[in-house]
């Protein structure tokens, strides 16, 4: 006669389930928090690109430095608004892969796989979102087009169309190492620039007064330029998006610039740079007193 097989009790078995389950999850979660939020998934699309993003090819002596650059690995350096950073190994440069919402990226039914087709708050969201993604990915492919230099720019892969066939490897914040396909993200690659106020303060330390007037020009030269070139930032936060190399400033996120025919005008753009740069009058005012008359004659002088 056989002997029924022994089924574990039914309470004991589903709890301790229940719980490796729970522990997952939160193993997970912890790993993902220690991981600033990135996910390899993030930066990788699974929606039709449009020919309109797809900035110019580079020259082969372009694709040369280009080549030189991404040999070298990138180290994970920051979770932006739009994009997460990466640092290149001999730390001169940046790449930012655009972070995409979770319906467009690969595998978009890992994450509310029915509510982007059903709720009627998420389908508006997903009509915004992908309003907002050609309103950036437009600016990034224009800021590479027309503000290269302003905004330190090597190169700019705006849509996953063309092919590039080159791969360059990242390393997210807990060592993982990823070899990515250039040709399946968007990208920006942009020379590592300090900070505005992160360099005043290294100047303040060295009394170089002399230095540190001329990032004061060079930021007020940077808005009249983009300004005579029909541009506008539409993000204009001094302390974060704004960089300094060398004696030139950059803008460092191109997320924002639009262009502005009207700008151009002399008696427009004089009071807007006024304006985008109050923030740093007031900073200097309170931080770096002896620089306040040259940005006033810098001013003056528009």
């Amino acid at each position: 006669m056989l002997k029924k097989k022994l089924l574990p009790s039914s309470i004991p078995f589903w709890s301790t389930l229940v719980l490796f389950a729970f522990a997952l999850v939160q193993i997970d979660k912890a790993s993902f928090q220690q991981n600033d939020l990135f996910n390899i998934r993030h930066i990788l699309p699974s929606i039709p690109m449009d020919p309109k993003w797809e900035s110019s090819p580079l020259s082969q002596d372009e694709l040369a430095n280009f080549d030189k650059i991404i040999a070298q690995p990138f180290y994970y350096l920051a979770k932006g608004t739009h994009s997460f950073a990466f640092l290149s190994e001999d730390g001169r440069y940046v790449i930012k892969f655009h972070r995409y919402p979770s319906h467009m990226r690969v595998f978009p039914w890992l994450n509310r796989p029915f509510s982007y087709q059903f709720s009627a708050k998420r389908i508006k969201i997903k009509e915004h979102n992908f309003q907002k993604l050609d309103y950036n990915l437009s600016n990034y492919k224009n800021s590479f087009e027309q503000l290269r230099d302003e905004a330190g720019l090597i190169y700019v892969h705006a849509g996953p169309l063309s092919n590039l066939n080159r791969f360059a490897t990242i390393v997210d914040k807990t060592g993982n190492r990823y070899k990515v396909s250039l040709d399946t993200v968007t990208f920006a690659l942009q020379h590592k620039a300090d900070l505005l106020y992160t360099t005043l303060d290294r100047l303040k330390k060295t009394q170089d007064i002399e230095a540190s007037k001329k990032v004061i020009s060079a930021i007020v030269q940077l808005f009249v330029g983009c300004c005579q070139k029909g541009y506008v930032d539409k993000d204009p936060i001094l302390r974060k998006n704004y960089g300094i190399i060398g004696d030139r400033a950059i803008h460092i996120d191109i997320g924002d610039m639009v262009y502005c025919e009207e700008i151009k005008n002399r008696e427009n753009y004089i009071p807007h740079v006024k304006e985008m740069t109050e923030s740093l009058r007031k900073r200097l005012v309170r931080d770096y007193p002896y620089l306040l008359e040259h940005y006033q004659n810098e001013i003056d002088q528009l």
